[in-house]
């Protein structure tokens, strides 16, 4: 009896911890025509972290389902109460929601030679795309904050060109660079890798240095007056 009492602990220690993703707020202003950058990064997130065996992920569609039954909204505007209800609805352990609160991209549009009958070009230059996520990761059993920190994602310089045929041309380069965003996604989910599944003090304490340094550089960039 005791050894299978040991076997059904170490099986529900091993069991994943059950996540449900809730929209993402966007005060970026990026994507006005798709959604919004949070919409993409709510899709892109749940994806990602579905592809890790580390976590159980609640289907997007059962989570819009229990949203619209219990009358609660999607957009992570939830009250603590609201949240544990939700959690308990859903099975999950934690919702993961947040607010896109910046996005930046400084894209170089040129269109070179070309005509009427000749070919041109066009190359835009971008001198790289930075996104700064606020995420909330709450405790979906008692409903409040377990976890807060800004995430920032970055890309690097990139060019892109097309060839003109008879002086017309589509779109390249436009809306915010998905790079970006999946950087940061990326950085989400290893830190809730580290802190709802790992829970091991040196990662955790490599988070608190990571931003221990986003703040104090933030406060050195910051004007005084």
């Amino acid at each position: 009896m005791l050894l299978a009492g040991l076997c059904i602990a170490g099986a529900a220690s091993a069991q994943s911890p059950v996540l449900a993703v809730i929209k993402f707020q966007d005060e970026s202003g990026a994507l006005p025509f798709q959604g919004g950058a949070g919409r993409v990064l709510t899709n892109m997130l749940t994806t990602e972290l579905a592809a890790r065996p580390a976590f159980t992920v609640v289907e997007r569609q059962k989570l819009r389902d229990v949203l619209e039954e219990q009358a609660l909204s999607e957009s992570g505007r939830l009250s603590e109460g609201d949240n544990a209800k939700l959690g308990q609805l859903l099975g999950a352990d934690y919702l993961v929601t947040g607010t896109v609160t910046a996005f930046e991209e400084n894209i170089e549009t040129k269109v070179t030679g070309g005509g009427l009958f000749r070919r041109g070009k066009v190359e835009a230059v971008s001198q790289g795309g930075y996104l700064a996520v606020d995420l909330r990761v709450i405790d979906a059993h008692d409903g409040r904050i377990a976890y807060a920190r800004t995430v920032e994602g970055f890309t690097e310089k990139k060019v892109e060109s097309m060839t003109l045929e008879g002086g017309s041309f589509g779109s390249i380069g436009n809306g915010p660079d998905a790079r970006a965003t999946r950087a940061a996604v990326i950085e989400i989910i290893d830190f809730l890798e580290c802190a709802v599944v790992t829970r091991e003090a040196a990662c955790l304490a490599e988070y608190a240095a990571r931003d221990a340094r986003r703040v104090e550089e933030t406060r050195k960039a910051a004007t005084v007056r």
